[in-house]
């Protein structure tokens, strides 16, 4: 087995900027969330150029970071053969951010759902949150739009300015 500092090194010889970016986020829960966007591809990540061996080394580091920090380590949420088992767009949502998909799946079916999903799409951090790719926003949307169908008692009613004025 391969110490954590050889794994970087391995890394370090194709992607140097990469090592700086992992040991940046060592420690933190961006670390797993980052190693899956470079292994999938996202935000122009080099997954087309990564070798096996410079995946193996991210998928050992996703490990042993996962061992040295347990409360950071996030499973994807089990799905049985029920709820959004075979929805494409939770299955998308799911793989990229395996703590968001635990969540839809918790709050499936419940007025919870929608504004969790809300929350989400919305930003509530001072122009802080930096965005989902958009196959990603596009699956949460048209999640909430398949959870407004199936639960209808629970679709946010946004009483704003522009439906207030419709009223007037």
């Amino acid at each position: 087995m391969l110490s954590k500092n050889d794994l970087f090194r391995r890394i370090n010889t194709r992607f140097p900027m990469v090592v700086e970016r992992l040991i940046t986020l060592w420690g933190s829960p961006e670390l797993v969330e980052y190693i899956n966007n470079l292994m999938t591809g996202a935000k122009g990540g080099p997954s087309a150029e990564l070798s096996e061996d410079v995946r193996f080394a991210l998928a050992s580091l996703k490990a042993e970071h996962d061992r040295e920090f347990p409360r950071y380590a996030v499973r994807q949420a089990v799905l049985d053969e029920g709820v959004l088992a075979q929805n494409a767009e939770f299955k998308l949502i799911n793989t990229r951010f395996p703590r968001i998909g635990q969540r839809i799946l918790a709050t499936w079916g419940q007025a919870s759902f929608c504004e969790y999903v809300n929350e989400l799409m919305n930003d509530k951090r001072d122009g802080r949150r930096q965005g989902f790719p958009e196959e990603i926003m596009l699956a949460l949307f048209r999640l909430m739009q398949e959870h407004d169908k199936q639960f209808p008692q629970f679709v946010l009613k946004i009483t704003d300015i522009w439906s207030l004025t419709n009223k007037i």
